[in-house]
């Protein structure tokens, strides 16, 4: 050994060894091997699980701040309010298709968003694009701000409003699914799924 090179203590072989948080991603990793020699043979997921542990102790993965669990409750009310918002929304747009008379209108519409989470900047833009006659298509995250293509389906005077009403409506249960206590103040939650206070 040099002398400019550290000794390998205990402290720092742990600190490249897997933690449970990776057990996940470990057993992914050797699910995936298995896949690639299409065998499932004991030399093979010994294999794969000795490759998975090399991969994770030469390219340790970042430390990421604890998120807080799902809230069922939250989940429920979110899986509630998407199923009505997708029915409600289907047949508005298909009486829009065959009714009489000219084509609706649409318009684009800037929807900031009170999280500056990337996960839940995504999670509420892909809900928001399963309901019909919305379609998010751009994301401005620092800003979280969504560009919505919307069908002019009431006054085109509240179009804005009601676009905009619909995506915080969507983001609160999202919130409340995925991050919840997030919408209350004074709760110390992971810095993935703080809110910015405006």
């Amino acid at each position: 050994m040099s002398p400019h090179e550290a000794p390998l203590t205990t402290s720092g072989l742990r600190g490249r060894l897997p933690n449970r948080r990776q057990l996940p991603l470990l057993a992914w990793m050797v699910v995936f091997w298995c896949g690639l020699w299409g065998s499932i043979s004991p030399v093979v997921v010994v294999g794969g699980v000795l490759v998975a542990l090399a991969l994770v102790a030469v390219f340790p993965m970042p430390t990421l701040p604890p998120a807080p669990l799902p809230s069922l409750v939250g989940s429920v009310g979110l899986a509630a309010y998407l199923t009505w918002d997708l029915v409600r929304a289907s047949l508005q747009v298909a009486w829009l298709a065959v009714r009489p008379g000219p084509v609706p209108p649409s318009a684009i519409v800037a929807a900031p968003l009170r999280s500056r989470s990337d996960a839940m900047i995504a999670a509420t833009a892909e809900l928001v694009s399963l309901v019909p006659g919305t379609l998010v298509v751009d994301i401005d995250v620092p800003t979280g701000t969504l560009y919505l293509h919307a069908l002019v389906t009431g006054d085109p005077e509240r179009v804005g409003d009601d676009v905009r009403a619909s995506v915080r409506r969507m983001e609160e249960r999202v919130l409340a699914a995925l991050a919840p206590g997030s919408l209350s103040g004074g709760v110390d939650i992971a810095d993935d799924v703080r809110e910015a206070r405006r």
